[in-house]
């Protein structure tokens, strides 16, 4: 089977799509896995599954890269959401890479830890992986208000979400992706550092927490913890988030898989990082950071606290 079968049947090439030029396929050559540079030259550039993913040439957003997490040695965006998620190839020596993301509106970048083929097969055509990363709602809805996405455009937030924007159509937009990707990095610089290549928070993701009505009419707040996702979770999360006007009554994190393409199940919050300290990587402040686990791991966790 190619690498790219199940993404191409997820998310069907556009009609419009660029080839690449023989200086960038050049360019290229040993940097990226070959699989990618046929696969430019067999399909191409531009909006695939309408526009909720694009596969990019890498030279339209290095500039964006190093905007915002400094000079990336052997990094290179290969491919970005319809809302602007840059997701990155990282060569980590000639053999080997992995996938990491860049998400412009929540400041953050993170590492799938995971390989570039795995990550095609097994992460991409995930139905979580959709849920989580690629707005598709929201992203339907801006389309019929706004019309399809040229390759070069994507749907963003004004205002932005860290300026009083919500994840909502009517703070939807359409624009040039590179120029709303720069203008979000000015429009953070003096609330946020660029992130360093070297620190590994800078390379996790940061969990949302999500509001759920329980039946009995109470609410439950949850964190999503992704397999094979380094993660950023709050220690106490009741004392750093509140929902105004009501009383939460379970605090809890989700184990989502992105293999089987479901939710795990999930643990009381604090029964989880208990759980959980053997992953452990690190403590800064009110967070910890958790690294990616594996499929087989979380389930054992899973089975461990209900035994």
């Amino acid at each position: 089977m190619n690498v790219f079968d199940l993404f191409v049947n997820k998310y069907p090439p556009g009609n419009d799509l660029r080839k690449p030029t023989a200086e960038t396929l050049e360019q290229f050559q040993g940097k990226l896995p070959a699989e990618l540079l046929d696969f430019w030259q067999e399909y191409g550039f531009g909006n695939y599954g309408g526009g909720l993913l694009k596969i990019i040439d890498p030279t339209d957003y290095i500039d964006t890269l190093t905007l915002w997490l400094g000079e990336q040695e052997d990094c290179f965006p290969i491919l970005m959401t319809g809302f602007g998620t840059l997701f990155i190839y990282r060569k980590r020596s000639e053999t080997a890479g992995d996938m990491c993301l860049l998400d412009i509106h929540y400041r953050r970048s993170g590492s799938f830890s995971t390989g570039f083929s795995d990550f095609f097969e097994r992460i991409l055509p995930a139905e979580n992986f959709a849920e989580q990363f690629l707005r598709v709602d929201l992203f339907q809805e801006a389309s019929a208000k706004h019309g399809s996405l040229a390759e070069n455009e994507i749907f963003f937030f004004a205002p932005a979400l860290a300026f009083g924007g919500a994840e909502s159509i009517q703070y939807v937009e359409k624009g040039n992706a590179v120029v709303h990707q720069h203008l979000l990095f000015e429009m953070g610089t003096d609330n946020s550092s660029a992130a360093k290549p070297d620190d590994m928070w800078s390379q996790a993701y940061e969990a949302n927490p999500h509001v759920f009505e329980l039946e009995n009419g109470g609410l439950m707040v949850s964190f999503p913890f992704s397999e094979t996702v380094d993660t950023i979770l709050p220690i106490a999360p009741e004392t750093l988030y509140e929902v105004e006007g009501e009383t939460v009554s379970l605090w809890a994190l989700t184990f989502v898989s992105l293999t089987k393409e479901e939710n795990l199940g999930f643990l009381e919050y604090h029964r989880a990082l208990q759980r959980l300290q053997p992953y452990i990587l690190e403590t800064r402040g009110d967070y910890l950071l958790i690294r990616g686990m594996s499929l087989a791991e979380m389930e054992c966790v899973l089975s461990d606290a209900i035994d």
